[in-house]
């Protein structure tokens, strides 16, 4: 609480020294006293007439030092998980999605421009108009498209980057169709090489374009038969316990048999963890919206070890093995006896992740100020 005590303050300070140089700007006072006008209406001026707001915001080195503080500095709502922001840090994030591109927003960490008042704090559900679909779209919670995307451009940095050899990760947008076309024409390319070893293909992507949810695999190809694989498993997130398949299995069928042909089917293995039974009934959507791409991108990262560390377990091991050695890369969500973590541990552990999402965008904004500053979020 002191500390967004001390933020508010000193974002007001901030305001008052800009209103000073900027007085044909603040359209907004109109007959307000000065500190009147900056406690409400001045940082929609400085959003309404400023070039890249947040960047010239993180400029002064304390806002950008509480923009990007660590997870350990911020309270979470026991309840929803939601963090525990500062009346200005709230009002810059809303603005920032309200009045600028979605280069400049930070995930989860704002609402919806039609939850928001007019000077950019969350507006009480009760000022919604009566039966508005508003009330029943998660409340106000933090959550956007624009999230999505920062997340997935975050993930998708990391696990690339393991990529190497005959590790091949495709962590792209679009869908698991278009991802299984590329790995045919990439096998192909590398058929007439000396030493065609077997290749190893990890994807991260949406189902379909009529199935949205995220799902994981991993294609293994013999370079001199591009047109069917050596071994296919599938990853999902709805999985109640091996060997029922998740309620999304038709979508992987359908996708690879468009590809590989329906003799597909016979190969194709059933790698699905539980993660999303930490959401139980009755709990908001919001839940499942936010949490998936974390889930998704962990077996993704786990693949891609697996691959490195040991790539004979993935050509020839039991699908048992396969699937506890995967759990023992992921940390995050299992014990050390494959045992899925406590539902609240889980939880936790996503609510971190969010956070850190947010933080990943203002740290490289700050980096993108000043690749040579001082001082580190």
């Amino acid at each position: 609480m002191a500390a967004n005590f001390f933020f508010d303050q000193e974002v007001h300070s901030f305001l008052r020294e800009w209103v000073n140089g900027h007085k044909e700007e603040t359209l907004l006072q109109f007959e307000q006293p000065l500190d009147e006008y900056i406690r409400n209406d001045a940082l929609r001026d400085f959003f309404l007439n400023t070039r890249r707001p947040i960047q010239q915001l993180l400029k002064n080195r304390i806002i950008a030092c509480h923009l990007g503080r660590r997870s350990k500095f911020v309270y979470f709502d026991p309840v929803n998980g939601d963090p525990l922001l500062a009346d200005t840090e709230q009002r810059i994030y809303n603005l920032a999605r309200r009045m600028d591109s979605e280069n400049m927003h930070v995930p989860f960490r704002s609402v919806h421009p039609n939850k928001q008042t007019e000077a950019g704090d969350t507006a009480d559900i009760s000022t919604y108009p009566t039966g508005s679909a508003l009330c029943y779209n998660s409340g106000n919670h933090f959550m956007s498209r624009p999230a999505n995307g920062n997340v997935f451009n975050e993930n998708s940095k990391r696990c690339t980057a393991k990529s190497e050899g005959r590790l091949h990760i495709l962590f792209k947008r679009g869908f698991l169709e278009d991802r299984l076309q590329e790995i045919k024409m990439l096998t192909a390319a590398i058929q007439n090489e000396v030493e065609a070893l077997p290749q190893f293909f990890v994807i991260y992507s949406r189902h379909s374009l009529q199935e949205g949810h995220f799902g994981t695999s991993l294609v293994v190809m013999d370079p001199a038969n591009p047109d069917f694989p050596i071994r296919v498993t599938v990853c999902d997130t709805l999985l109640k316990d091996l060997p029922q398949h998740p309620r999304w299995w038709n979508h992987f069928i359908e996708e690879y048999s468009n590809v590989f042909g329906p003799g597909i089917t016979e190969i194709i293995e059933d790698l699905s963890h539980p993660l999303q039974k930490v959401n139980i009934k009755g709990d908001h959507p919001y839940n499942h919206d936010w949490d998936c791409p974390y889930y998704a991108a962990s077996m993704a990262d786990a693949l891609a070890d697996m691959v490195k560390n040991d790539p004979d377990l993935i050509l020839n091991g039991r699908l048992e093995a396969v699937h506890n050695a995967m759990k023992d890369l992921m940390p995050d969500y299992y014990k050390k006896g494959y045992e899925l973590k406590d539902r609240q541990d889980i939880r936790r552990v996503n609510r971190l992740r969010r956070w850190l999402s947010g933080r990943e965008v203002i740290k490289e904004l700050v980096i993108e100020i000043n690749r040579t500053s001082s001082y580190e979020l």
